[in-house]
């Protein structure tokens, strides 16, 4: 029940848009309809399509949730994907045309989640916490040394 109602959540968003710029018919609410307006500027519908405008760009098509998961799916791990991070997921994902109004998100999340990534991917090496430099109020208040070794011996001597 709960799969069925995030779906149908996440359908709306297109819904609402496309009934306003193809019947001109808005939601009794005010707050929803002045919203709805305003975000309608940024969308066309071609065909029963929704597209988002861009600035310079080509059209966007919008997604929904089933359709976007593959989408990111393919891009990220199909046979062109080159298991990029979240951000750059994204961008790919726009450069190929799609749109969803939560895009950023679930880039960065299919990318943390997947396994390849996880297992395969570079170590961070970072201290465990931030670094401190040592304060010392007078010169030789402090003194430390390294140790290092034993030296292998070398097996012939050298020549002059």
């Amino acid at each position: 029940m709960e799969e069925v109602q995030m779906v149908q959540e996440d359908r709306s968003w297109k819904i609402e848009i496309v009934r306003y710029l193809k019947d001109a018919i808005l939601p009794d609410d005010p707050v929803a309809a002045k919203r709805i307006k305003f975000k309608a500027t940024r969308f066309t519908v071609i065909g029963n399509e929704l597209y988002k405008r861009t600035i310079n760009g080509p059209l966007l098509k919008c997604l929904d949730k089933e359709r976007a998961e593959y989408v990111l799916k393919e891009i990220h791990e199909g046979s062109c994907g080159n298991h990029s991070g979240g951000r750059s997921l994204a961008q790919k994902v726009a450069r190929q045309g799609y749109f969803w109004p939560t895009l950023v998100k679930d880039a960065a999340e299919f990318a943390k989640k997947c396994e390849s990534c996880q297992r395969y991917a570079a170590l961070i090496h970072s201290p465990a916490t931030p670094m401190e430099p040592v304060r010392i109020v007078c010169p030789f208040d402090q003194w430390g040394i390294d140790i290092v070794g034993p030296f292998p011996q070398r097996s012939r001597k050298r020549s002059s």
